[in-house]
């Protein structure tokens, strides 16, 4: 972040936590002030230590997922509720989405074209891991997306998002975007800046 922006205005965001919080074990020690807010029906792991958790689903809309022979039944509720009643803001300055393909059905939908399109949600920076749909937990919704595709949709012209980051493994592509748009995320990252300036 920058310098002379107060972390007391900083908000994480993590969706899918997996039963891993290493990364924001390091951001809540970096960032004190930053409030961390975590989103996992099944597997927490120690989140709450570090942050405020919410054990649901996220969605496109409210509803419920039935129980299965392994699982019980997930309160699902949608992203713009999500971040209304749980982070009490829609501007995010670094969410982190891991949600075994279902990131690349709810993402889009921020955009200026997708179903929040004109809900002011925004993201100043986002870490995504992007699941192979054919592989891992089956999702009808995901089963015919491409992630070359996908990538190439989600930052098309009418997208303030930028990737600046990409890392390919099993099973998963993990890509950074940096929204380079929002005046509250450049004031936050200077991320303009930091793009400009030249590599020595």
């Amino acid at each position: 972040m920058a310098s002379e922006f107060s972390s007391e205005e900083c908000r994480w965001l993590t969706i899918g936590i997996g039963g891993l919080t290493g990364v924001e074990e390091v951001i809540s020690k970096k960032y004190p002030n930053c409030i961390i807010y975590g989103i996992d029906p099944v597997n927490p792991g120690n989140f709450s230590e570090i942050g405020k958790l919410l054990k649901v689903g996220v969605g496109l809309k409210d509803g419920i997922l039935p129980a299965t022979k392994e699982d019980e039944s997930i309160k699902i509720i949608s992203f713009p509720r999500l971040l209304d009643e749980f982070v009490h803001s829609r501007l995010i300055h670094y969410l982190s989405i891991d949600i075994e393909s279902y990131e690349m059905i709810i993402l889009p939908e921020i955009l200026k074209n997708g179903k929040f399109g004109k809900e002011n949600i925004t993201f100043c920076q986002i870490d995504i891991e992007l699941h192979d749909p054919k592989k891992g937990i089956p999702l009808p919704e995901a089963t015919n997306l491409n992630r070359a595709k996908w990538m190439l949709d989600f930052i098309a012209e009418s997208s303030p998002y930028l990737p600046i980051f990409t890392v390919s493994y099993t099973p998963a592509h993990k890509v950074t975007f940096v929204n380079i748009e929002n005046h509250e995320c450049e004031k936050a990252f200077k991320i303009k800046s930091t793009i400009r300036t030249p590599i020595s």
